[in-house]
């Protein structure tokens, strides 16, 4: 495999100031993510605070159903003790959603191994799985090659409850037809057989979005030793009880300060990510799977659509009683994590970093610092397929991203055109034009008032001298049909929707047409913690 590396295209002002000068954000991370910062952040956290016992034994318990690979319950066995974590999420997409779901674990996996050879102890790599959401549109679709297009494909069962992931069940006889339609638009490999067994095996066992996604998971990283959990699991829940206590005693103040620091954010001219209120209780309520954010009102909880209104003594006593129908929001899942979890390093995407920039000071309120977080490793694939078109066509990669394949196939297509053609019909409707006024003004002489008659007869006229102009046109794009596929075939494969790669495809295409192997090979990458794009041809 070869690796080139580029800078980052499509980024934000606010990702890109923590990509090549973090720096800069000194005021909203107590890390930057270094070699050297990681080393001072294992050096003054004290670990010693986490129930690991407890957390080992929630995590042996949700991946039990999956299968523990032997390296894994080494890795159990070390949280138990002293390991620290390199952790990184994401939601249950279908078939693993984008490929960064992937990126995002290899780049947790890579970490970890090469902290665990520069600390000299174990650093254990963990998959934390958001099956805590409830935007079910966001994971439930992939993206297929058809008709030479690419067409979004979404599962067609929905609910009429915006349940979160973990209680967002499928009929498999649907699913088994889903998986069906994707594969039919896949090319028949040898390894197609083979993947479309394990998958529907996975559909036959499992009946929730995330408890399937977590099996391909597991299935692809079985070796790696990668631990997974889901945030909505039940057993977690309870053994978050005493923090959820702390977050709902601290409410207030904590809303407050994610308030006035997103401000600051946006003073900066970096935007409101989180989009903060002061009156924000950062806490859903759980009832039959639905989560219902609340809000603070006086001394109360309230959700008011809903009809939901706790006291802050009530809503304590649920977080002691029933923690399972408590559920994080996007300012409470870090400070959570930080609380469960030993963390050195928490690995994150462009988005998720802009959140935890609101952060600083809500975790200092709670007497921790943030982890060092380092941006996921951005990785596009090239195949031999796509490498050639780039050296027939005399293309790099950043003129893919640039636009300049699109200008490319554009000038082709003008320089093709017959323009004597198209001349020569726009003189006929120009003559046409000027004869129909003659005629109108002639019959106008005589009294005769057929205006509208004349104006539609040259209407119909020029419609049809169009649909011959067209019809030249279409037969000159079928003779370039080929020149034109070729451009857009390295548009669909490296910027897709108009952005990288890895936002737009799930691995299926790939591990149909290399195997599973290919996950083996990636994880062989040199890869680079250094805030650059790398593009791995395969």
């Amino acid at each position: 495999m070869r690796l080139e590396q580029y800078t980052q295209p499509f980024v934000s002002p606010f990702y890109k100031a923590y990509l090549e000068d973090s720096a800069s954000l000194s005021s909203f991370f107590h890390y930057e993510w270094n070699q050297e910062d990681l080393n001072k952040r294992l050096q003054e956290t004290d670990y010693s605070k986490h129930k690991r016992v407890e957390l080992a034994g929630v995590i042996t318990s949700y991946m039990d159903q999956f299968g523990i690979s032997e390296k894994s319950r080494k890795h159990i066995e070390e949280l138990k003790d002293n390991g620290v974590v390199v952790i990184g999420g994401q939601q249950a997409g279908i078939l693993t959603g984008p490929m960064y779901s992937i990126h995002k674990a290899i780049s947790v996996i890579v970490l970890a191994k090469r902290q665990r050879e520069i600390q000299g102890i174990p650093v254990i790599p963990v998959f934390w799985i958001a099956g805590e959401d409830h935007d079910i549109d966001e994971i439930n679709h992939v993206y297929i090659e058809k008709s030479r297009k690419l067409q979004k494909l979404v599962f067609p069962e929905r609910s009429k409850l915006k349940k979160i992931a973990s209680e967002t069940t499928f009929t498999k006889e649907t699913m088994l037809a889903y998986l069906e339609e994707i594969f039919k638009s896949l090319p028949e490999t040898s390894h197609t057989k083979k993947l479309y067994s394990k998958f529907t095996h996975f559909v036959e066992e499992h009946s929730n979005f995330t408890t399937f996604f977590s099996a391909i998971m597991n299935e692809l990283f079985y070796e790696e030793g990668l631990l997974m959990i889901d945030a909505a699991y039940q057993p977690l829940r309870q053994l978050e009880s005493d923090y959820f206590v702390q977050m709902i005693e601290q409410s207030s103040d904590l809303a407050g300060l994610v308030f006035q620091k997103e401000q600051q954010l946006d003073q900066l001219g970096y935007g409101s990510p989180i989009q903060a209120k002061e009156t924000a209780a950062n806490l859903f309520y759980v009832e039959d799977g639905e989560r219902f954010l609340l809000e603070r009102e006086s001394n109360s909880f309230v959700h008011e659509a809903k009809g939901i209104s706790f006291t802050k003594e009530e809503l304590i006593a649920i977080a002691k009683d029933q923690p399972e129908k408590l559920s994080n929001n996007v300012v409470t899942r870090p400070l959570m994590q930080e609380m469960v979890f030993p963390v050195l390093s928490f690995i994150g995407g462009p988005g998720e970093i802009a959140y935890w920039a609101t952060l600083k000071d809500a975790f200092q309120l709670f007497n921790m610092k943030m982890p060092v977080i380092t941006p996921r490793l951005s990785i596009s694939l090239v195949t031999p397929k796509v490498q050639s078109l780039l050296d027939k066509l005399e293309f790099s990669i950043p003129d893919v991203w640039s636009g300049e394949v699109e200008l490319s196939k554009a000038r082709m297509i003008e320089e093709n055109q017959n323009k004597d053609v198209s001349l020569f019909i726009q003189s006929i409707k120009d003559d046409l034009a000027s004869k129909y006024e003659e005629l109108n003004q002639l019959l106008k002489r005589n009294d005769i008032k057929l205006t509208s008659l004349v104006e539609k007869n040259l209407d119909f006229h020029e419609k049809q001298l169009t649909f011959m102009e067209n019809a030249v046109e279409d037969t000159i794009l079928t003779k370039l049909d080929s020149s034109i596929y070729r451009y857009d075939q390295l548009m669909i494969q490296l910027m897709p929707n108009g952005g990288l790669q890895e936002r737009t495809y799930s691995p299926i295409q790939l591990l149909n047409e290399k195997g599973q192997d290919l996950l083996v090979e990636l994880l062989q990458v040199p890869y680079e913690f250094n805030g650059k794009h790398h593009v791995v041809s395969i």
